[in-house]
C-alpha cells in the first residue's frame, strides 16, 4: 500500500474520531464487541440449527464460517500483514484492548457480511433481513470507529465475506456435498 493511500485513509480515521462522544464510544464499543470471538454469530449458528425453517442456512453459515476462518485469518491476514492503524499511526485512546493480529482484511466486516449475506439470499423474514443487516453494517463501522481498522480493511473483508457466503452457498448445493452427506449420513443433522 502506498503512503498517499494510507494518507488517506488515516485522515477518514481522524474525521470519525472528531465525532466520538462518551454515548457513541459505549454503543461502538458493545456492537463491535459482538463480533469477539464470533460469539454472535456462533449464537446465532446454534439458533438456526436448531430450528427446521432455518437449518439449511445455518449449515451454509457454517461452511462461510470455516471458509473466513481459512481465508481471511489464516491466509489473507498472514500475507498482508498490515499493522494496525493505531500501531501506525501512534493512536493511544483506544477504546478497545490492543489486538494481536494483523489488520488487512478486517475479520469483523468478513464475518458479518458472509452472515449477512446468506440471510439477504436465503431467509424471506424482512426482521431479520433489517436485524442482520443493521447488526453487519454497525460491526463494520465500529471498526472504524475504534481505530482498529483502516477503510479498506473494512471495505476488502466486507467484500471477502460476501464473495465466501456465495461460495459457501454454491458448495452446499453442489452434487459433490450432497454426496458427502448421503455417505457421511450428515443429512440429518
Amino acid at each position: 500500500m502506498t503512503n498517499m493511500v494510507i494518507l488517506n485513509e488515516t485522515f477518514i480515521l481522524d474525521a470519525i474520531q472528531k465525532i466520538r462522544n462518551p454515548f457513541l464510544d459505549r454503543f461502538m464499543v458493545s456492537i463491535s464487541s459482538l463480533g469477539n470471538l464470533s460469539l454472535v454469530w456462533i449464537s446465532l449458528i446454534i439458533v438456526f440449527l436448531t430450528t427446521n425453517k432455518y437449518r439449511n442456512q445455518g449449515k451454509i453459515i457454517i461452511i462461510s464460517f470455516i471458509l473466513n476462518i481459512i481465508v481471511v485469518n489464516l491466509i489473507m491476514k498472514t500475507a498482508f500483514a498490515r499493522v494496525r492503524p493505531y500501531e501506525a499511526n501512534n493512536f493511544t485512546d483506544l477504546l478497545v484492548i490492543r489486538l494481536s493480529d494483523n489488520s488487512f482484511p478486517s475479520g469483523h466486516s468478513s464475518f458479518a457480511f458472509s452472515f449477512l449475506t446468506v440471510i439477504l439470499l436465503l431467509t424471506k423474514s424482512k426482521l431479520l433481513k433489517i436485524y442482520t443487516s443493521i447488526l453487519a453494517i454497525g460491526i463494520a463501522l465500529s471498526r472504524l470507529y475504534l481505530y482498529v481498522h483502516y477503510p479498506t480493511d473494512v471495505l476488502v473483508g466486507s467484500i471477502v465475506g460476501v464473495l465466501l457466503a456465495l461460495l459457501a452457498i454454491k458448495i452446499y448445493q453442489s452434487d459433490k456435498y450432497k454426496n458427502i452427506k448421503e455417505k457421511y449420513n450428515l443429512h440429518r443433522a
